[in-house]
């Protein structure tokens, strides 16, 4: 099934509904912003803290997959916990802005075989889970979604 609906693709089932897409990202990699605590919270306080490698590199990508909560970034592979920032080209909308941590990676390409038997070749990349990214752009990613339903 191969709908076309403003720069869709289609419909892949997982646990959050999802879209295949091809659309630009331009990407930031950055680290969280620092807090300052009180001396009784910051004893008692613990967080993740992003990957500082390559804090401010600039790169582009192609979002191949995207949900409400994230999305699967075709790119060179970025460290776990990295954080990123990117701004991605919504076709028929406009540019998003989000924020994302890396939870997942594909360290290199791989072919696999879809359920109709039919093989697939997955691009290396990562996947980010978004911190950030407006209510408006989330609307929109879902009411994508549904069409595809």
């Amino acid at each position: 099934m191969e709908n076309a609906t403003n720069g869709d693709r289609r419909r892949v089932q997982r646990r959050d509904a999802r879209i295949e897409v091809a659309w630009n990202v331009a990407c930031e990699k950055t680290v969280e912003i620092e807090q300052e605590l009180q001396k009784p919270l910051a004893d008692v306080y613990e967080r993740v803290h992003a990957d500082p490698s390559d804090q401010g590199k600039r790169f582009a990508a192609t979002l191949r997959d995207l949900s409400v909560n994230g999305a699967f970034l075709e790119a060179e592979p970025l460290p776990l916990l990295s954080r990123v920032v990117m701004v991605i080209d919504v076709p028929s909308f406009r540019q998003v802005e989000a924020v994302g941590w890396v939870l997942w990676r594909r360290t290199a390409p791989c072919t696999i075989t879809r359920p109709s038997g039919a093989p697939i070749t997955l691009g290396a990349g990562f996947g980010v889970v978004f911190e950030w990214i407006s209510l408006e752009a989330r609307l929109e990613i879902a009411r994508r979604v549904a069409l595809l339903a």
